[in-house]
């Protein structure tokens, strides 16, 4: 049999390849199925959120299985890696990637996981078949050479088939998604199931808006990833049965958490959701059908806005009931920065200790003016409540028996008061 690949022609390493090699080969082909299932359950371990369904599972081993079967041939005939035509299992895997907004990163990880367990299994067993050190030797070179020829030309045409994919794709599905969504915020689409149909996504549902982005945009691709994550978090978080995504622009994403029975208030907690360092998500409130899918990211896209203008006084998962008086005293910015300081005098100062005041105030009177309530919302001790509440008093030169209403409104603006001043 004629050997195509260069390294294995020396007379030591044809040796190696027909004494050791081949039988692995033979045996590596038997394993294939199992070994691909080995690796993606390492995988699903390591990154559950890449796999939401059982398509997506079956798509990747499926690809997982087809590379080492030709391998496995490759090595067993003697085949020049560098000329591996993949298998279409292995296209199809990248098209099922890109249309689960999977970054290249995960694809890659794919290959490398893969490419570390194969090398390790064909390890084990060419130490086992090897008759002497040389032989050894000889067979883990030739191997890890082949190898590795094998994985650079795989990732090297995956990674151009990901992007041709990726390009194909936003400019189809995601453009008709886009408009779909579109025409449903701006309250064009009337008709719940044409609307469903042109989503592909069934809006006889209760859903929660969602919207995550990165504080800081990089161009690494981490901040997509960490958003991603975000997103997927949150769907198990809050107990989604299926989830719609759509892209805004760098790192943001908007998302709706879909349905059959209605979101309740344990299940909304923003405790429950880990956030990655630097990601913001908030939520509309939870709401049913079309409109409601309208509405829940309607609001979501405000308790953006005052996410925004209050960072960095801000927490990274914020529910647009907390911000709701916010949300609609800032519409207006100009009227929002004169009502604020009006109220709030030097109360409204930009620096860390008056805030400081200013939000204990905040709590102290969402609180019912009980300072023990107070001290527990804010991990405090009493008697640092009532020092700060007096000390805010003193502040804004009068009582807090009056004027509660101004007061309270001007007090949850507060937090957006740098952000309107940059917003001039």
């Amino acid at each position: 049999m004629e050997i195509e690949w260069a390294p294995a022609r020396k007379p030591a390493a044809r040796k190696a390849w027909r004494a050791v090699l081949r039988p692995v080969a033979t045996e590596l082909a038997a394993a294939a199925e199992a070994l691909a299932q080995q690796t993606i359950a390492t995988l699903r371990a390591e990154q559950p959120d890449w796999f939401p369904d059982a398509e997506s599972v079956a798509a990747t081993a499926k690809s997982n299985e087809a590379h080492i079967r030709l391998f496995a041939r490759m090595l067993e005939q003697g085949g020049d890696p560098r000329l591996a035509d993949l298998p279409a299992a292995t296209f199809e895997a990248a098209r099922s990637a890109v249309h689960r907004q999977l970054a290249m990163g995960a694809v890659l990880r794919t290959y490398r996981l893969g490419h570390e367990m194969l090398w390790q299994w064909m390890f084990d067993r060419i130490i086992a078949r090897a008759a002497d050190a040389a032989e050894q030797a000889a067979a883990l070179d030739l191997a890890s050479g082949w190898l590795f020829a094998y994985i650079d030309t795989a990732v090297t045409q995956a990674e151009s088939r990901y992007a041709a994919e990726r390009e194909a794709w936003l400019r189809s599905a995601a453009a008709a998604r886009a408009e779909a969504i579109e025409s449903i915020v701006d309250g064009r689409e009337r008709d719940q199931s044409r609307a469903s149909a042109r989503l592909r996504h069934e809006l006889n549902r209760h859903h929660l808006g969602l919207l995550a982005w990165a504080v800081e945009t990089t161009s690494d691709g981490q901040a997509d990833s960490a958003v991603q994550q975000a997103v997927a978090a949150a769907a198990r978080a809050f107990g989604a049965d299926t989830t719609l995504t759509h892209p805004l622009g760098p790192q943001t994403q908007a998302a709706w958490l879909s349905r059959t029975t209605a979101f309740a208030e344990p299940d909304l907690d923003p405790a429950r959701l880990p956030v990655p360092d630097g990601i913001r998500v908030v939520a509309g409130e939870p709401a049913y059908g079309l409109e409601g899918f309208r509405r829940t990211h309607v609001e979501a896209t405000h308790a953006r806005r005052v996410v925004m203008l209050a960072e960095p006084h801000t927490t990274p998962v914020t529910r647009y009931r907390t911000v709701a008086v916010a949300a609609l005293g800032t519409v207006d910015a100009e009227q929002a920065r004169a009502f604020v300081v009006r109220v709030l005098g030097r109360l409204a100062d930009d620096d860390e200790s008056t805030f400081r005041l200013a939000t204990t105030l905040a709590g102290y009177l969402d609180e019912n003016c009980s300072r023990t309530r107070t001290a527990q919302r804010l991990l405090i001790h009493p008697n640092t409540v009532t020092y700060r509440v007096q000390q805010a008093k003193r502040i804004l030169g009068r009582g807090i028996d009056t004027g509660t209403l101004d007061l309270r409104v001007a007090l949850a603006l507060l937090p957006t008061l740098r952000g309107l001043r940059q917003a001039r």
